[in-house]
């Protein structure tokens, strides 16, 4: 039986109109949202998604997923102990010196590391 899919209008633009966020590094035209779960090696996050919109960070930052540790003294893997659901580690000492948690449900948006093949592309 197929598994039921969200999908999620994501726009995105090289410069979010929030003046407290950097322009995007990257060519946004590979940007997609996928669960934090999800994430792999490499992908470029560029921000938290919502319901209500895409919260893009200062600093976007390069995945590194690892297993989450909710006993990790880096003190603010901690702070997802209680929390219902699985929890991953997108990253681990960068660009913050502290680790990266997310609920793996939770909504990312990402440039993958290894984009999505061009759907008019000729073979």
């Amino acid at each position: 039986m197929p598994e039921h899919v969200d999908f999620f209008e994501a726009v995105v633009t090289a410069y979010p109109d929030d003046a407290d966020h950097a322009p995007l590094l990257a060519d946004p035209v590979h940007a997609r949202v996928a669960r934090a779960g999800d994430v792999v090696e490499g992908d470029l996050i560029l921000a938290a998604v919502s319901l209500r919109g895409a919260d893009y960070f200062n600093d976007q930052y390069t995945a590194h997923p690892e297993p989450y540790d909710p006993v990790c003294q880096c003190g603010v893997c901690c702070h997802l102990t209680h929390e219902p659901g699985p929890v991953v580690v997108l990253s681990n000492g960068h660009p913050w010196p502290t680790c990266d948690p997310w609920l793996a449900d939770a909504l990312v948006l990402i440039i993958p590391a290894q984009p999505l093949p061009d759907r008019f592309a000729k073979e």
